[in-house]
């Protein structure tokens, strides 16, 4: 297969997945939204027990939630906790939650398991587990927002339902909300379209008063999560500092002083980004994180020269931003538009070419 055959192939893989995953419906002027039922809430909570039966993998709490809501039978397109945290569309905000809710902080999100217990279902340094929302260690991130799943009309909403996966076996433990919490609260619809966000920094969710090399890399993971972003926002040659694209982070040295500490990571980057310049550089490098204490807790910085972006959502981004340009009748011929999608190609093809 010629090259320029195959970067065609890839340009339209990389379309067609994106345009799945962000095309909205083409009325979209009739989409009234259908916030889950008291027992639906419940049905997701159900599927949480029943994928820790059914495997003992350990995503992240983005992918987590997103897994569970897709068994449960309640697929939306994957989001971060920073898109999450700003709203998205197959979500609407809620004051008061309920059973498989979401709630969300800026670099976290989980599944409400109980509202009168305030506990939730994530994946956190110590595994999957439930923990308590209003925790002190969960205060220390700021408040907490719920959103309810409620992806059209009831009518859509339940043929949609039967076409995916539902749980067939009997759920190991059913959640039965107090009566407080069985009345629909206050509905806050996400707005027309995600505020995308490219974080600052993130708050460490540490047991201790120095949060450990574990806690540090959690919190880096969800972190570069949302800096990814800036792919899906940004003309790639009009970057102003490095992106690298990693397949491994780990967290393997931290130091403290006063208020002020640092995490050295170890990388294996991939691809580095830099206005014009697309380079594919397959290497273990080490890069040093900067930490602060604020209000009783630690936070990440991102660093000013260089954003850290993981490999698959460099992927997911670039192919979105791509499906973007060429669904854009109005620019998608133009000159600027066809070198940037040429671009973007040639950066999923450094991402998908094998070698070491």
């Amino acid at each position: 297969m010629s090259r320029r055959l195959w970067m065609r192939s890839l340009w339209l893989l990389g379309a067609c997945v994106a345009l799945a995953q962000v095309r909205m419906p083409a009325q979209e002027s009739a989409f009234v939204p259908r916030p889950l039922t008291l027992r639906e809430g419940e049905i997701i909570v159900n599927a949480v027990w029943e994928r820790e039966r059914q495997t003992d993998r350990r995503p992240d709490c983005s992918h987590l939630v997103h897994e569970v809501y897709t068994l449960a039978g309640y697929a939306y397109p994957y989001a971060d906790s920073f898109d999450l945290y700003a709203g998205v569309h197959s979500f609407v905000r809620v004051a008061k939650p309920q059973p498989g809710d979401l709630v969300v902080w800026r670099g976290h999100v989980g599944i409400v398991v109980n509202p009168a217990e305030r506990s939730f279902y994530s994946s956190v340094t110590s595994g999957l587990r439930t923990e308590i929302y209003d925790a002190p260690q969960w205060r220390k991130r700021g408040a907490a927002r719920f959103y309810r799943y409620a992806a059209g009309t009831r009518g859509n909403l339940t043929a949609a339902n039967e076409r995916l996966p539902r749980i067939t076996k009997e759920p190991a433990r059913v959640i039965t909300a107090p009566a407080a919490t069985t009345v629909v609260p206050d509905l806050e619809l996400a707005s027309s379209g995600p505020q995308l966000e490219i974080p600052s920094s993130i708050r460490v969710a540490a047991s201790r008063d120095r949060p450990t090399e574990a806690e540090i890399a959690g919190a880096v993971s969800e972190l570069n999560n949302g800096t990814g972003n800036i792919l899906r926002e940004e003309d790639l040659s009009r970057l102003d500092r490095k992106v690298i694209v990693y397949s491994s982070l780990s967290v393997d040295r931290t130091e403290f002083k006063g208020n002020r500490g640092s995490a050295q990571a170890r990388i294996k980057s991939q691809v580095i980004l830099l206005a014009e310049s697309i380079e594919r550089k397959p290497h273990y490098e080490k890069f040093r994180w900067e930490l602060r204490r604020v209000n009783g807790g630690w936070e990440v910085l991102v660093p000013k020269d260089r954003v850290y972006v993981p490999r698959d959502v460099a992927v997911r981004m670039l192919a979105a931003r791509l499906a973007s340009l060429a669904q854009d009748s109005g620019v998608s011929g133009s000159d600027s538009s066809l070198r940037q999608q040429a671009q973007i190609v040639r950066a999923l093809s450094a991402l998908f070419e094998e070698g070491p």
